[in-house]
């Protein structure tokens, strides 16, 4: 008498369900996602204690509780994690001047909002003057290559566009002062990393009197 459990001549039975190895999967991706996070947060602490330049692979992983072997796994080089803070860096930083804007403020205002929410977004992570200090060099370097940064200096642009004459300003002008906005943002932001007494505020309207009392008052007037 054939088995309850095997299939006669010609039937295909249909594959049994596999709970298991879809959970044996989840748990590995999310054991992978928080070994990605450790060295992450490793590297975030070896970058501001010592810079990118001094720093080795064998310091972050030291700063773990995982394998050396298990570091390549996620990232080939010390750079390539460095260039993945640093975009997490630029999106909070996107995110937090994307929040405190309004479609009504004129440059003046939006810009001092914008510098203001920056500086606090990305000072108030924990050793960000020491990091931003250590690493200015590559942060000036890499900066411009983030996508998060592009989509700032894009979205910045735009809202120049609409609030300026556009036969005030060419459009390789107005890239131009787009470009220098973003860049004193950052040296001013470097700026108070150095200085952590600095008012945050108060460098945010320095830096925007900069250009609303020269640059974009001669485009808006023109």
């Amino acid at each position: 008498m054939p088995s309850r459990n095997r299939a006669t001549p010609g039937e295909t039975r249909p594959p049994a369900p596999s709970r298991t190895k879809y959970r044996v999967s989840e748990k590995r991706e999310a054991a992978r996602r928080m070994k990605k996070q450790e060295f992450e947060r490793a590297a975030w602490q070896v970058f501001s204690t010592v810079g990118l330049d001094t720093a080795t692979v064998r310091d972050i992983v030291n700063a773990t509780t995982l394998s050396p072997g298990s570091f390549y796994n996620y990232f080939k080089t010390k750079e390539v994690i460095f260039d993945t803070l640093l975009d997490r860096v630029v999106a909070r930083a996107k995110d937090a001047i994307r929040l405190s804007r309004s479609d009504a403020d004129d440059i003046e205002t939006m810009l001092t909002k914008g510098y203001t929410a920056s500086f606090r977004e990305l000072l108030s992570l924990h050793g960000a003057a020491q990091f931003f200090e250590l690493n200015q060099h590559h942060i000036r370097a890499r900066l411009f290559g983030s996508t998060a940064a592009k989509d700032m200096t894009d979205d910045l642009k735009t809202r120049l566009q609409a609030r300026i004459s556009s036969s005030a300003i060419t459009p390789d002008r107005l890239t131009l002062a787009v470009s220098i906005i973003f860049t004193a943002g950052l040296e001013s932001l470097l700026y108070i990393s150095k200085n952590p007494f600095s008012d945050i505020e108060e460098t945010a309207r320095f830096t925007t009197t900069l250009f609303t009392s020269g640059l974009l008052r001669s485009f808006c007037e023109a």
